[in-house]
């Protein structure tokens, strides 16, 4: 039995009690899981959740609150679906070490507002536009438990990796003997050279301080490249049409995965980049993955709070 169908058990059992039975049910249920999941965390020898969990705390002590280095340069997009961006009425915030539940413990701490004032002193207030830079907790496990399968001997590139999010998953939660994040930003380089350090992930983890476009051999030899909302935010369009010029160029390998978000088409047409993606790339159809991993992520199936369809998988032919 898999989980899925576990997770159908369950439901299928509840659902035969009578209001009485499922109450009893659900009590027996709340006061043993945790015992449960500690059982199964001993008996395993090994989690990875309590592991990624440590390592969260450690960037977040390690970043301003907003996820924003000093040397880092943020360029508002001045084209495309980000381009409506306010610098006064958007607010960076790091997906990876904040999730929504501590965004909400921060503004109730007051150190963060979800809104503002759109007339000072007055109740006229509107939301905050949030982004993020990094991929969340959910979304590395569904990369890497779900979308991409065995990774056994396959090298990952992680182009504009920031905090190491997609480093440490990769890390962790796949196989894969070679996990390389290319950042041009020397404080993040910092930091995920920091984490790699005390979790000893050098066995399988580097960390270049480079441009993309001076890594031609490692892009083109890669078996899966991640693409995480890595231009639009700090790159002039002059650049992001050479960097993809770039990688259109050199990620020729068959068979190599992309994973981008948002969809590459998308990141193009924005830039009015006009590359021959047909004769490249083939589109991997995800909406199974993305269904059963809602299911097990975010507990339905169609869950409104997932993100997973902004990520988009491709294949080199």
């Amino acid at each position: 039995m898999d989980v899925v169908a576990a997770i159908d058990g369950f439901t299928s059992i509840y659902a035969s009690l009578n209001s009485d039975q499922s109450l009893e049910f659900l009590n027996w249920v709340k006061e043993n899981i945790n015992d449960l999941i500690d059982k199964q965390i001993k008996s395993t020898g090994h989690n990875s959740d309590v592991m990624l969990e440590s390592i969260r705390e450690d960037v977040r002590s390690l970043l301003p609150l907003n996820g924003v280095t000093e040397t880092e340069k943020i360029c508002t997009p001045s084209v495309g679906p980000n381009a409506d961006c306010d610098k006064l009425t958007t607010e960076h915030i790091d997906a990876f070490c904040f999730n929504d539940d501590d965004i909400d413990d921060l503004c109730d701490e007051g150190q963060m507002s979800r809104n503002y004032c759109s007339d000072c002193g007055s109740r006229n207030v509107r939301p905050l536009t949030f982004i993020s830079h990094s991929a969340s907790v959910k979304e590395i496990k569904y990369i890497f438990q779900h979308l991409l399968g065995d990774l056994r001997g396959k090298s990952v590139v992680d182009v504009g990796s920031r905090t190491g999010a997609i480093l440490y998953g990769a890390y962790l939660m796949s196989e894969a003997s070679c996990i390389v994040g290319v950042e041009i930003d020397p404080t993040f380089c910092q930091v995920q050279n920091q984490i790699v350090t005390k979790y000893n992930l050098q066995d399988r983890v580097q960390v270049y301080q480079k441009d993309i476009q001076h890594c031609g051999q490692l892009i083109q030899q890669t078996d899966v490249i991640i693409l995480n909302n890595v231009f639009e935010f700090f790159m002039p369009l002059n650049t992001q049409k050479s960097i993809w010029n770039f990688l259109y160029q050199n990620v020729r390998k068959k068979g190599c995965f992309i994973v981008t978000v948002p969809s590459i088409q998308e990141s193009l047409d924005a830039i009015q980049l006009p590359l021959d993606l047909g004769t490249w790339l083939q589109g991997i159809p995800t909406g199974e993955i993305t269904t059963r991993a809602n299911l097990l992520l975010y507990g339905d199936r169609e869950s409104e709070d997932s993100e997973l369809t902004q990520i988009h998988l491709y294949k080199v032919i």
